[in-house]
């Protein structure tokens, strides 16, 4: 099925906006050339969905690689690899609007310092054992304890912080199971940089699926942590 262009069109001009009113998964795909931007759209889904705040059913809308002649926004896809934690630059050509990664429901999302020139380094890390390919510790995870330590934090979380803060330096942050996985839930992860202003933002996409549906928690602005230890 090709990229919808009403819908293609409508986040790429106000993401905020669409997704007061709609619900998107993550791509399923990494990128078709690291630390490249290509061409995303959205394509119709049948996933049944409602939104959280009032239980009113939206639509839901896959993010794909668009084909050819498709419609199109230009984004970025953060690499996601197994075991491991990836880092993807975001070049300085603003014309690349938007970063998808992976759908997250454990991992860590990871953010350098932005450059002069635009450019940012981001990550996407899993430290899921990879014998099993399954995470160390999906129950709840809890923050860092006053003095910076890990807390109730799972091991899993831990690596996955400890490899962010190796790749980004001191001064990256990092959005952590702890900002979204309450209850289980799981995060489409983005950034968005809106063309001709060269800065970026992040946010995340909070849901949960359960019942025969997708329940939405709406986009949110992505809080962060940063390197304490």
């Amino acid at each position: 099925m090709p990229t919808d262009a009403v819908a293609t069109a409508a986040f790429k001009a106000n993401p905020m906006a669409f997704l007061a009113g709609a619900m998107i998964l993550a791509p399923g795909e990494n990128a078709s050339r690291h630390n490249h931007s290509e061409h995303l759209g959205l394509k119709a889904t049948a996933y049944p969905a409602i939104r959280d705040s009032d239980r009113v059913a939206i639509p839901v809308w896959q993010v794909v690689k668009a084909p050819d002649g498709e419609p199109y926004f230009r984004s970025y896809i953060a690499d996601y690899e197994q075991g491991t934690t990836v880092f993807t630059t975001l070049g300085a050509n603003d014309h690349a609007e938007f970063c998808f990664t992976a759908n997250m429901n454990g991992c860590t999302f990871g953010l350098g310092v932005q450059a002069g020139d635009g450019t940012l380094v981001v990550s996407h890390g899993n430290a899921a054992n990879n014998q099993t390919h399954r995470n160390f510790d999906n129950s709840l995870i809890g923050p860092r304890n006053a003095t910076g330590g890990p807390g109730t934090t799972a091991l899993q979380t831990s690596i996955q912080y400890s490899r962010a803060k190796a790749g980004h330096g001191p001064n990256g942050r990092v959005f952590e199971p702890e900002h979204y996985r309450l209850g289980q839930r799981q995060s489409v992860t983005f950034g968005y940089r809106p063309r001709g202003s060269g800065a970026w933002t992040f946010h995340f996409v909070s849901y949960i699926r359960g019942g025969g549906q997708i329940t939405s928690f709406g986009v949110q602005p992505m809080p962060t942590n940063t390197f304490t230890h």
